[in-house]
């Protein structure tokens, strides 16, 4: 049996939204308002996140990058969770409707653990942040993501006969779809209860610690 394991980053891995904390600090107030309709479903993810860094002067960049070095913290549990995965022979790759500056930053302790990462690409255009998208929706997924999770999966990784996935909101429903094992944390929980997840295995999660100890109930078929 092949195994994988797909994470969110923001709020999944980190304990705390980077994208939200990064606009509390660097944007004027009328990201909010964008904020608050791309949470909602009002607003595309996409459209939305461009939006909202667009109000971002590229020259604050530097700043941005120290800061969240500074005050992003890495949810407990992480690098033993990479750990115990590598030591099962399972790939662990982050699907992540984030910024790949942010990603890279903070998983650099990492990134020999970590098969791939999928993420949104920070540019800067006439003298602002902006954002470059890859993977985008189809007919998988309609929403416009920015990063389309679904996409991703079934183009990339569907020869893998269980899929784990963590995540914690909103921009995590379409990916659940398409997995086994639904780590769940913050909000997503609330969200998924509106699917038919028929056959799924939905398990709340606090640190990585948690699911590590799902996946050894879990798994009599791993092999070490």
């Amino acid at each position: 049996m092949s195994w994988i394991f797909f994470s969110d980053f923001d709020g999944t891995i980190t304990q705390q939204d980077v994208i939200g904390t990064i606009m509390e600090n660097f944007a004027p107030p009328e990201w909010k308002d964008i904020y608050t309709g791309l949470m909602e479903g009002k607003i595309d993810i996409d459209v939305g996140i461009r939006m909202m860094f667009n109000l971002i002067p590229a020259e604050k960049l530097e700043s941005i990058k120290e800061f969240v070095l500074d005050g992003i913290k890495i949810r407990e549990g992480f690098g033993e969770l990479l750990d115990y995965l590598r030591e099962k022979d399972i790939p662990f790759v982050i699907l992540s409707g984030g910024l790949d500056f942010y990603i890279y930053l903070l998983m650099e302790p990492y990134l020999d653990k970590i098969h791939r990462i999928h993420s949104n690409r920070l540019i800067v255009r006439e003298g602002k942040l902006d954002v470059r998208f890859y993977y985008r929706c189809g007919v998988l997924c309609k929403r416009n993501c920015g990063i389309c999770k679904p996409y991703v999966i079934e183009n990339y990784y569907k020869n893998h006969t269980l899929r784990m996935y963590a995540g914690d909101g909103i921009t995590d429903l379409d990916a659940s779809q398409f997995n086994d094992i639904i780590f769940s944390t913050g909000g997503l929980e609330y969200y998924l209860k509106k699917l038919n997840l028929r056959g799924k295995r939905v398990i709340k999660f606090e640190t990585f610690f948690d699911v590590i100890k799902s996946i050894e109930e879990y798994g009599e078929g791993i092999s070490s």
